[in-house]
């Protein structure tokens, strides 16, 4: 699995999801729908391999994959001039322009998460 085939903007959702704990308040503050966050989720479930996140009650609570991913894929998006969930403006999720240094250094942590990440 190659970072580069990877829509980074899904550990955008990640965030907002891990964050809120919940889709329809990660979708709120990510201005997008429920379904479009409900449905990025299916696709990194699947890419994973782990349902990174399970309902229980009205949470969304995170699996142990889910946690020991959550900090460096922080730490990789603010590599990356992502500043959490809250900077987030309509309509844009992950649309920096990275200088060659720092766009290494997230793809880098990014792939070293989804490696760690698969071999789980």
């Amino acid at each position: 699995m190659h970072v580069s085939r990877f829509d980074l903007n899904l550990f955008v959702v990640f965030d907002a999801i891990y964050t809120e704990g919940s889709l329809t308040r990660a979708a709120r503050v990510l201005n997008l729908t429920q379904p479009a966050v409900s449905h990025a989720l299916g696709r990194l479930r699947d890419r994973l391999e782990d349902p990174l996140f399970v309902r229980q009650g009205a949470r969304m609570v995170p699996t142990s994959r889910a946690r020991a991913m959550v900090t460096p894929v922080r730490h990789a998006l603010g590599a990356m001039g992502f500043d959490g969930v809250h900077g987030v403006r309509q309509g844009k999720l992950l649309d920096v322009e990275l200088d060659a240094a720092s766009r290494d250094e997230a793809e880098a942590r990014l792939t070293s998460v989804l490696t760690r990440a698969a071999a789980t």
